[in-house]
């Protein structure tokens, strides 16, 4: 059976798709699994040895047209094929109903329900990844659970090759600083996490830096950072996130791809909380926020500005807080690999207004200075 999955959502919501491409995969062998999707993160979908083919939808330039679009969808010869759609967008549906599919299915309050076959109702309570194993569970009256998919490649040789040449040499933990996000507000303060990498750099640790050219000099190199925004493809900064001992990242797409990798992860909150479903996957993904401000959440996506002007959800929210985490996801990672830590990164002092919630998976400040 060919299998037709859509989502040319942001890069995140992209990474998050994967898991579903893995069920399809687990459920029936020797299906063909199509992945539309956008030109930026269509070659680290490649990468994934569950997808078959990688179709690129190029939706603001190429195919932007109705006519582009039609031929784009005519294409993919969709008459004996399941599309599963996760994407909502009114863009999107006219893109599938161009296909003329077999069988489409969909969220129940997708724009793509209009022309759907099957509509499953959305899970909002679940984490995103599990919320698109229900498209496929719809149809295959199969019960799949995301963390039996992890980890997932997203690299190739030459792409692990690649990253090496952006890691500085040695064996000291290997921190990642993922400091971008296309939404402003989601950014914790960049001089927050400069004052991060010194510290960590201090205590020993090998630190890179990833992200788009936005990012690029603004946090100094030395010689156990280096900095690799907008200088690496995608699958190359996948790579280097595979490699980590931890991932920091605001609330965007390196949160995701360290899950998919399984990567110790500390994502940082502001505008949106991971009960919208995208925080870390799995037992070593901790998330610090504030959980004492009335106006969080307030977005679904994050924002350009603060609606109140303040930002306090991430102007506030501490370097100790974040380091304190980190420290702890390095210590367990220690602890699991030898009989007595050997970790060069000495215990830092939970700060007073510090607090970690439900076995510390979820760390929350709770003063105004945080």
């Amino acid at each position: 059976m060919k299998w037709i999955v859509v989502q040319t959502a942001f890069l995140g919501d992209v990474v998050l798709t994967l898991p579903l491409c893995v069920a399809i995969k687990q459920y029936d062998p020797d299906a063909e699994v199509v992945f539309v999707t956008t030109p930026a993160a269509s070659g680290l979908i490649q990468r994934c040895s569950s997808v078959d083919k990688v179709v690129v939808f190029d939706k603001r330039a190429r195919h932007r047209t109705s006519s582009a679009r039609n031929t784009l969808a005519r294409n993919l010869h969709a008459s004996d094929a399941t599309v599963l759609v996760p994407h909502k967008s009114f863009r999107t549906m006219m893109f599938v109903r161009d296909m003329r599919a077999q069988r489409v299915v969909t969220y129940a309050d997708a724009w793509t329900r209009w022309i759907a076959d099957v509509k499953v109702p959305y899970p909002a309570r679940l984490h995103d990844a599990q919320r698109h194993l229900a498209l496929l569970t719809a149809v295959s009256n199969t019960a799949h659970e995301v963390m039996s998919m992890l980890p997932i490649p997203l690299t190739s040789e030459h792409d692990r090759a690649q990253s090496h040449y952006h890691v500085p040499p040695g064996t000291n933990p290997l921190v990642v600083l993922a400091p971008g996000s296309v939404w402003p507000t989601k950014q914790w303060p960049m001089a927050s996490f400069r004052e991060l990498a010194v510290r960590l750099e201090q205590h020993g640790c090998r630190v890179v830096i990833v992200g788009d050219a936005t990012v690029r000099g603004q946090i100094p190199e030395s010689a156990l950072c280096r900095d690799t925004s907008g200088q690496t493809t995608l699958p190359e900064a996948a790579a280097i996130i595979a490699q980590a001992n931890v991932v920091v990242s605001n609330d965007s797409a390196p949160v995701h791809l360290a899950s998919m990798c399984q990567v110790p992860t500390v994502a940082i909150f502001g505008p949106t909380i991971p009960e919208f479903g995208f925080g870390p996957l799995g037992p070593s993904g901790r998330v610090v926020q504030r959980t004492d401000l009335a106006c969080r959440p307030c977005s679904a996506h994050g924002a350009t500005a603060c609606p109140i002007g303040t930002h306090a959800c991430m102007k506030h929210l501490s370097v100790d807080a974040v380091e304190a985490v980190i420290n702890d996801l390095l210590h367990a990672h220690d602890e699991n690999r030898h009989a007595q830590s050997t970790t060069s990164i000495p215990p830092t002092p939970t700060p007073r207004a510090f607090t970690a919630h439900g076995a510390g998976r979820t760390a929350g400040t709770q003063e105004g200075q945080g």
